[in-house]
């Protein structure tokens, strides 16, 4: 059985980690992204990226503009690189497709849990629907890349979609949070 690269929903699936982070109180999702990684600020922190939450990052509204993926990822250290692109506009108030800031939730979800959101998932999500042999790309200080870059098989991605259908349940279990689908 093949296991196809899911590009962009991977994005999906961190979306899904972070409703399981949110869910276990590990964050909310007003926290500000600053606070995860005070050591990768700018020397100088702008009013806009103070504010900048993680719901801003889920929303792709960062406030950044052109999309940083393509700067962001030649660089060696993606979170700094990430905190250290201007932002443009109020975070919140405008979309612009972003898959850095999926991988920023990526990073997120790492720090806060100690795990790769790829082995986050497992228990929680993975193997209460039986997804196995998966596996997920990695930024140079060895973060799933959050948005894209994850490989499932097509029967997975259909589990997958299901359990969203299911409102989070799956065979009679409530395994996702009902409030975060």
């Amino acid at each position: 059985v093949l296991k196809h690269t899911m590009y962009s929903v991977s994005k999906s699936f961190t979306s899904t980690a972070v409703g399981f982070a949110v869910s276990e109180g590990r964050f909310k999702l007003s926290d500000k992204v600053i606070s995860f990684f005070p050591d990768k600020v700018p020397d100088t922190v702008s009013g806009l990226l103070q504010m900048l939450a993680v719901k801003d990052l889920i929303t792709m509204s960062a406030g950044q503009s052109p999309d940083p993926t393509s700067a962001v990822i030649p660089q060696t250290d993606w979170i700094k690189t990430f905190l250290n692109t201007p932002i443009l506009d109020t975070p919140g108030t405008r979309f612009l497709y972003n898959s850095a800031a999926t991988f920023m939730l990526s990073a997120i979800v790492q720090k806060v849990t100690g795990e790769k959101i790829m082995d986050y998932l497992t228990p929680r999500l993975f193997k209460p629907l039986g997804i196995t042999g998966i596996d997920w790309e990695e930024n140079p200080q060895h973060i799933n890349t959050g948005g894209w870059g994850l490989r499932v098989k097509t029967e997975d991605m259909a589990k997958f979609g299901q359990i969203y259908l299911q409102k989070g349940k799956w065979n009679g279990q409530q395994v996702l949070p009902a409030a975060w689908v």
